[in-house]
């Protein structure tokens, strides 16, 4: 990295404060109105950014909405793409078209989902399509006892309608100054930023933001199943020397069947019950993508 973090830092600290947050607030601006551009343009099926109609590819000219699969893109051109484009700016740019379709639950970063080996681990979907990314605390500071990967560097696996079209182990993907940068500010190495994810918020954003009583409070039944963003299990224990009522939970069922009101809020009525409720992602919410460390490389190159 050509970057010195502590030189930037020292910089930094040497501005006014009041210019720092200022400048701030000016670059949350600028996010809010580039997401809503990039909305507006996938509407109309255009990329915000080169403007171009979503389904058409020039290998001359290398855009993030390649990974949206447009027509004659392939594998073997995604080398293209990751070699102008840091990661950063590849998963920001997913994380808000995913965001675009359905806030939040189309990003499993969920740490409690992910391996305690892994620097990242996560899996965002946008209708037919799905990427993945992975790093290992060993992808991280680069395979040095290897031939291939002795850099710092991540994979990438993305699926179109379930089929792989880029597997994890086809590439060894370096960062960019950029990343490091970010790490950087993610690790507090510099004083006044403080990393945040907003507009490209995933599900781990949902629960770090809110308590399982305020998720509770806010949700109701979808009635389909398959859409359901999450998946509640409810422990209900009568107080000692109480019993529960049959016919009051039989109620309380009937209940949540006509409002959509969880069980697990309606069982707060019952006297002398004591209830535990286990919020979970739902089915919605992608699963993420597993990493085979010694799959063989793949063949398919749609």
């Amino acid at each position: 990295m050509n970057m010195d973090l502590d030189k930037f830092n020292k910089a930094l600290n040497s501005l006014p404060l009041d210019k720092i947050i200022e400048k701030g607030k000016e670059q949350q601006e600028l996010a809010k109105k580039d997401f809503e551009e990039l909305k507006s343009s996938l509407s109309e099926g255009k990329c915000h950014y080169c403007n171009n109609d979503i389904a058409h590819f020039s290998d001359k000219k290398p855009c993030l909405h390649w990974l949206l699969k447009p027509n004659g893109f392939k594998k073997k051109h995604f080398p293209i793409l990751y070699n102008n484009k840091s990661f950063h700016q590849m998963n920001a740019y997913l994380r808000w078209i995913a965001n675009i379709e359905s806030p939040m639950i189309n990003i499993n970063d969920l740490v409690e989902e992910g391996s305690s080996n892994k620097f990242i681990e996560e899996t965002i979907k946008y209708k037919n399509l799905e990427w993945s990314f992975s790093c290992s605390k060993n992808d991280r500071v680069g395979h040095k006892d290897k031939y291939d990967g002795t850099f710092p560097h991540y994979h990438f696996q993305m699926k179109v309608d379930g089929l792989v079209i880029i597997n994890y182990n086809g590439f060894h993907i370096p960062f960019a100054n950029y990343d490091e940068f970010c790490f950087g500010v993610k690790d507090e190495k510099i004083d006044r930023l403080r990393f945040r994810t907003t507009l490209g918020a995933g599900m781990q954003s949902l629960f770090d933001s809110f308590s399982s009583e305020e998720l509770l409070d806010n949700m109701k039944n979808s009635g389909e199943d398959d859409k359901k963003q999450f998946n509640l299990q409810t422990l209900v224990e009568a107080d000692e020397g109480t019993t529960i009522s049959g016919d009051e939970i039989a109620d309380m069922i009937e209940e949540h069947k006509r409002t959509g009101v969880p069980l697990a809020k309606l069982l707060r009525k019952i006297k002398n019950v004591k209830s535990t409720t286990y919020i979970c992602p739902g089915p919605s919410v992608p699963e993420k993508a597993t990493r085979e460390p010694n799959r063989s490389k793949s063949d398919n190159d749609l």
